[in-house]
């Protein structure tokens, strides 16, 4: 689905911490393991290897963002390009945060269950519909999917037994993208298609009593696999038969073919590099006091 990828496990892949609250949990517990096979040597030896990765990756956004100068969208190269503007929506392309109903540009969201080392994932969702940049007089489509996004309108609130947490972009704020600016980029029929069709799910999805009424066929109130591929085809067959296509933008920004940091922000070129530069130091004291770690006798 190219509207939103629903899934079940934690949301925030892109966090300002690089890894998010998966990859540091995932982390954490190879550390554990490593700690309990091969003892404290085992664990430091581990810990710098995690470390080291991380200043790695933080090093290299850096410098992605500190070495690729920021140009206006009207003289923007076809390739890597660093651009600031603002943020707006597409009409053809409607966006709201499935927890709060805030109308916005992009949103992730994750609903957790439970207490301590009872708490999982039961609902997750982040959106991958193509929102505008705009800086001056032209605009230019982002696509966001694939993009570590970094948001400062992040919350987290309880509700009974759930834990919600949500990351919004909201129009009208300044943007910044570390991507791909291409011209005139034309996409092939099969991904035009997958794109639309995701589009027209995510408007469905924004009324979930009419997509279950729609698509429920075996009458549970739950939209199980195969309802839902059944709704992806009719979505694909209206897209085919003209009911719903959305214009696209002739400029567009997206995740780079040849790999590198595909980075969209409502900080600043200056506040992201400052943050990148600080976890790149603070990883290094890390991977320097691991290994101190499996030398200690």
């Amino acid at each position: 689905m190219s509207g939103g990828n629903e899934r079940l496990w934690p949301a925030n892949w892109r966090s300002p911490l690089l890894w998010g609250e998966a990859g540091w949990g995932v982390a954490c517990a190879f550390l554990v393991y490593a700690g309990l096979r091969t003892g404290l040597a085992g664990f430091g030896y581990a810990g710098a290897a995690v470390a080291l990765t991380a200043w790695i990756r933080a090093r290299h956004h850096y410098r992605q963002i500190a070495d690729i100068p920021t140009v206006r969208l009207a003289s923007a190269p076809q390739g890597r390009v660093e651009l600031q503007g603002s943020g707006a929506p597409m009409p053809e392309y409607p966006v709201h945060s499935p927890l709060t109903g805030l109308p916005c540009l992009w949103f992730d969201y994750t609903v957790e269950r439970g207490e301590g080392r009872q708490r999982r994932v039961v609902r997750a969702d982040t959106s991958t519909l193509p929102f505008a940049l705009r800086d001056g007089d032209r605009q230019a489509m982002v696509l966001p999917e694939g993009a570590q996004v970094i948001s400062r309108h992040r919350q987290r609130w309880r509700s009974g037994d759930e834990l919600y947490t949500e990351s919004v972009l909201l129009a009208g704020e300044p943007l910044y993208v570390l991507g791909e600016y291409a011209h005139d980029w034309t996409e092939s029929d099969g991904h035009r298609l997958e794109r639309q069709a995701g589009a027209l799910l995510q408007e469905w999805k924004q009324d979930q009593a009419a997509l279950t009424q729609r698509f429920d066929g075996n009458g549970d109130g739950v939209i199980d696999t195969h309802e839902w591929e059944a709704a992806r085809r009719q979505a694909e067959r209206e897209v085919l038969t003209g009911g719903h296509r959305p214009q696209r933008a002739e400029q567009q920004i997206r995740r780079p073919k040849s790999g590198g940091a595909f980075i969209i922000s409502n900080y600043s070129a200056a506040q992201l590099a400052a943050r990148f530069r600080r976890w790149s130091w603070l990883h290094l004291g890390v991977f320097f006091a691991a290994l101190a770690v499996a030398g200690w006798r």
